[in-house]
């Protein structure tokens, strides 16, 4: 563990104040959010961002879908357990949450949206014409589109704490599709 998460006895006013307003969110504060905790200016706008996006085109189980892709793409174990996990509570099937990672979907619109996603994290924001054209041609506007690249960054954000933290993963552990079968 590179950097120590917020312990919930904590007196620091900030942290407190975060940690209770992951509690309120997300119910508990897992090993990720104490380290987001450390910051309650980015924990405030983690939150303000989540909760907007959560108002959106995708939300609920296809929220869950997009960040699995992500974070099979960006290779961070800790969001594919999380959102795997959570992707259950949504009623996501298991199949569609183990196929999220190839960016597969029983749905060919949200397969296009996570073939999407992955292509944004792969090519860092350098997706083609054609990458574009695919997404629309599987019904999705402009706006959705534009939508998806704020999940990207949301779960990226997260992606990225981890990486650098290296807290233990508090979610049941889920395997990293192989290569060869992502987008």
């Amino acid at each position: 563990m590179n950097i120590t998460p917020v312990d919930p006895a904590t007196t620091d006013p900030d942290q407190r104040e975060a940690r209770a307003a992951l509690t309120a969110n997300w119910g508990q504060v897992p090993n990720l959010g104490a380290v987001l905790a450390l910051s309650l200016p980015l924990t405030k706008a983690v939150l303000s961002f989540d909760g907007a996006l959560s108002k959106g085109s995708f939300r609920g189980g296809i929220a869950e879908q997009l960040a699995i892709a992500v974070s099979q793409e960006n290779r961070c174990s800790y969001c594919l357990a999380a959102h795997t996990a959570t992707a259950g509570a949504y009623r996501v099937s298991a199949e569609d949450t183990a196929d999220a990672r190839i960016a597969r979907a029983s749905d060919p619109k949200t397969a296009a949206a996570l073939r999407f996603a992955q292509l944004v994290v792969r090519t860092r924001g350098h997706v083609d014409q054609a990458d574009i054209s695919a997404a629309r041609d599987a019904g999705w506007e402009d706006a959705d589109i534009i939508e998806i690249v704020g999940h990207v960054i949301a779960t990226t954000l997260t992606n990225y704490l981890h990486h650098i933290s290296e807290v233990p993963v508090d979610f049941p552990a889920v395997d990293f599709a192989s290569d060869e079968v992502s987008v």
